[in-house]
């Protein structure tokens, strides 16, 4: 992060205001520094809010009905209501907070309903927003933000401060000397103070010196001057900003630059060969060259490289493939990469390729909305597809209620009778089944049925008779629920259709479970069996659970921590999975059956702090038996003790009460290697010297125990944990280091001295 130059009177000004106003809005141009004094702003104001200072960014998003939801998901709301409006504004009615909205302009309509509401309903919580337009609502404060202070006679100004910071940052070698001042301030006035803008300007340093880049920007602002009169002298001043670099650029980065704008949330190399065509250019090259002029902004998310431009530079290119012709070409590609993304779903769910496409979905979570909201546009068909086959992301991975939108709009798209629209048609009744909108799910299903019987598919009984089950469980209607729980198994193991299969033992497990029916044993040894046979870690870890909570119901309690620990270990793989809370929750039940009450209370914690991310229908069946266990942790340990220990688990970070569940103490912090950017470089049959900080201390033991020729069961033992969870050790060590084989593990970990 970039230090933060001046703004002491916009900082004074807000923490003045903010007091006396539910909305205050900082108003102004793009590249004026908006989002950075937002956050300073935040951080400035902070212990007047005690329930915290909570930031939603919006410059990617661009579909103005997932403005709620995406306020919701940033504030850790769990996701049950087809109506997150009514959920939202009860969760923040006695909160203490500031909502930090930033880049509203593009959604302005959307936004001004959205804080309108909240006003009105909550009593303390504060709105910032930044737009480049007024929201437009009662009560808003508007707060222009100008430039930055330009250098006048000896003042140095805020203008001038920035651009020396920031010239020095781009050439080392770059020094403000009395020599070059008045040149220096000279550049600062003509760009008129704007950040963007004079960050811009100082790249150039790398390759100009003062004097020509003041010579060029007379030359850029001769051009301004005959552009079109009625834009603002400061956006021009910005378009100008960026069209200088944009005129600096080769052909083949200018044409890349613009390809590039079509990528929302960022983008890593793959995606960006597969999408843009510069002809017999390199894109390599090009990439390269718009990086070096900071054009392009490169990052790393864990070992990916990822790139990304601001959003004022993505919008002139934007703005330049329109121009072109090319946009919808463009679209159409990035588009049909992101469909194959998706499209691994109809394996990946229920294979052990699920860590790498839940993985990769929720890394392109921004980019995979831009391409249903284009596809819903120009191909709704194969985007019906598209939104159906994403069910598991949706549901499993806290965004149920964005599913449930994106199936319906699909499904509006789409009203012709088409195998394709009755899938699409029973993922959407499963959602809303989830969700506990049993009226839509109820029609959904009824829908699918009449449309079923038209077509004659009988694919898709399976499915549908695990919808009517959820809806089932719905209605209260627990034993017909198992029983068409029970069909869809049936059916979906005659048709070969695993994923549906595995759901199906997993919510009849359930329903059992919640009814006390015999066979539940069956059920949860036989969906471990598929999906070890699988290879799913979602799933996997789901059966885990139920073969866990299968032993602990029948007093098996040393069985019943080994399974709820993997489940623990394997349902952790995924950054965001609904079912972890259930599985703190089914070790908290085994503990305390153990006596070890404060142990349990710390789980119980956990688990609750976890449950914002739990579906409905989790925590219905973890809520029966859950309740009474939680009394009679508290009554063993009594209030005041019972209280501290729920606490204490409740305050821990996800990965601390990961570490704590497994009875491991945290990894120390280890470096990670960065990889050298723009360069693709083929793995060798070892690893590198530095690929060892890329191993956790637990993977590292498991790693010198391979070497010493340890069969995975003797490495179990070595280590206490289950077979399996050797197994998946040494796969996720293999995977990590690019090896194919425990002998190349052997040789590794022998050269690295390990």
């Amino acid at each position: 992060m970039t230090s933060f130059v001046g703004r002491r009177e916009e900082m004074a000004t807000a923490k003045r205001l903010l007091p006396t106003t539910r909305v205050l809005t900082l108003l102004g141009p793009g590249g004026m520094g908006k989002t950075r004094l937002s956050r300073q702003i935040g951080q400035l104001v902070s212990r007047a809010f005690p329930d915290g200072i909570w930031l939603v960014e919006l410059a990617d998003l661009q579909d103005p009905s997932l403005v709620t939801l995406t306020v919701a998901e940033a504030l850790n709301l769990r996701d049950e209501s087809t109506a997150p409006l009514p959920r939202l504004t009860e969760f923040l009615s006695d909160k203490r907070l500031l909502l930090i909205l930033d880049n509203c302009e593009h959604l302005i309509e959307a936004c001004a309903a959205l804080v309108g509401r909240i006003i009105a309903t909550t009593p303390d919580v504060r709105v910032l927003a930044t737009s480049r337009e007024v929201l437009g609502i009662p009560g808003e404060q508007v707060m222009p933000v100008p430039p930055l202070a330009v250098p006048q006679d000896a003042e140095d100004g805020d203008a001038l401060q920035l651009f020396v910071e920031r010239a020095g940052a781009a050439n080392p070698g770059f020094r403000a000397t009395p020599a070059n001042r008045a040149v220096l301030a000279e550049i600062c006035r003509r760009l008129e103070g704007m950040p963007l803008a004079l960050e811009l300007a100082a790249l150039r340093l790398r390759m100009f010196t003062p004097e020509q880049i003041l010579d060029r920007l007379d030359d850029t602002m001769g051009l301004l001057s005959a552009g079109p009169r009625t834009a603002p002298e400061r956006q021009q001043t910005i378009e100008g900003a960026i069209r200088w670099s944009y005129d600096l650029c080769t052909p083949a980065e200018q044409l890349l630059w613009e390809q590039l704008s079509v990528f929302a949330g960022g983008y890593d190399i793959d995606a960006a060969e597969a999408v843009c065509e510069l002809g017999p250019a390199s894109l390599m090259e090009a990439l390269t060259g718009l990086v070096d002029k900071s054009v392009v902004m490169l990052r790393f998310d864990g070992m990916v490289a990822r790139y990304s431009m601001l959003e004022p530079i993505r919008q002139f290119a934007a703005d330049r493939l329109a121009e072109r012709g090319a946009a919808q070409a463009v679209r159409a590609r990035h588009r049909g990469y992101y469909r194959q993304l998706a499209m691994r779903g109809q394996t990946a769910y229920w294979t052990d390729e699920d860590v790498a496409w839940f993985r990769d979905l929720s890394r392109e979570h921004a980019n995979l909305r831009a391409a249903l909201r284009s596809g819903l546009a120009d191909e709704p068909l194969p985007t019906l597809a598209t939104v159906t086959v994403l069910r598991p992301f949706w549901e499993h991975n806290r965004f149920l209620s964005e599913g449930f939108r994106w199936l319906t709009e699909a499904l509006d798209h789409n009203p012709e009778a088409t195998p394709e629209r009755a899938k699409a048609l029973s993922s959407a009744a499963s959602l809303a089944a989830l969700l506990g909108d049993r009226a839509s799910a109820a029609r959904l299903v009824s829908e699918c049925l009449e449309l079923a019987a038209a077509l004659d598919d009988k694919d898709i009984m399976a499915e549908v008779a695990l919808d009517r089950s959820l809806l089932a469980f719905a209605d209260d209607d627990r034993e017909h629920s198992l029983e068409l729980g029970r069909t869809a198994i049936a059916l979906a193991a005659a048709d070969g259709q695993h994923a549906i299969e595995m759901d199906s033992h997993a919510f009849s497990f359930m329903a059992a479970m919640v009814l006390e029916a015999p066979g539940r044993t069956e059920l949860a040894e036989r969906f471990l069996e598929l999906t070890t046979d699988s290879g799913s870690h979602l799933l996997g870890g789901l059966a885990l659970w139920t073969v866990g909570i299968d032993h602990w119901r029948r007093g098996e309690l040393d069985e019943a921590a080994e399974f709820h620990s993997r489940a623990i270990e394997q349902l952790a793989l995924f950054e965001r999975c609904i079912w972890l809370s259930s599985a703190f929750e089914g070790l908290a039940w085994t503990v305390s059956a153990r006596g070890n009450f404060e142990r349990a209370a710390r789980l119980l914690g956990a688990a609750e702090s976890l449950q914002r991310s739990t579906i409905r229908l989790a925590h219905t069946i973890t809520a029966a038996v859950g309740e009474k266990e939680r009394r009679k942790v508290r009554e063993a340990l009594g209030e005041d003790a019972f209280r501290a220990a729920f606490g204490a688990g409740a305050n821990l970070p996800l990965e601390e009460a990961i570490d704590y569940a497994l009875g491991r103490t945290p990894p120390e912090p280890e470096p990670i290697a960065v990889p050298a950017p723009f360069k693709r470089v083929a793995r060798s049959a070892t690893a590198t010297l530095t690929e060892t900080s890329l191993l956790t201390r637990r993977q590292r033991d498991v790693a010198r125990l391979v070497a010493a020729g340890h069969s995975n069961k003797r490495i179990a033992a070595e280590l206490v944990i289950s077979v399996r969870t050797a197994e998946t050790h040494v796969e996720h060590i293999l995977t990590k280091l690019g090896l194919t084989s425990r002998t190349q593990l052997a040789a590794w970990v022998h050269e690295h001295e390990l």
